[in-house]
């Protein structure tokens, strides 16, 4: 099952994972924070691999983990790389 963590920045410098968002059956569930799920569930994230103003949401699967990174690349909020859980 493939997965992507989202991780949040603390006071003390150290991350901690904020959201894990896997892929079940061709659509991403988040899992973790209440606040930061439903925010991206509704809002949706950008695709920043096409110019248009096109969004992704979780109901798009692979298509929205691969954003992920270059939606979250700040020293706030980060999101790793696509990993594979066996």
């Amino acid at each position: 099952m493939k997965y992507v963590e989202i991780y949040k920045l603390q006071n003390d410098g150290s991350q901690t994972v904020l959201a894990t968002c896997r892929l079940v059956d061709g659509v991403v569930v988040i899992e973790g924070d209440e606040k930061f799920a439903s925010f991206v569930a509704n809002e949706g994230i950008r695709n920043y691999s096409d110019i248009g103003e096109k969004r992704f949401f979780p109901k798009d699967g692979i298509l929205f983990l691969e954003q992920l990174q270059y939606n979250f690349k700040s020293g706030y909020l980060n999101a790793g790389t696509i990993k594979e859980e066996l």
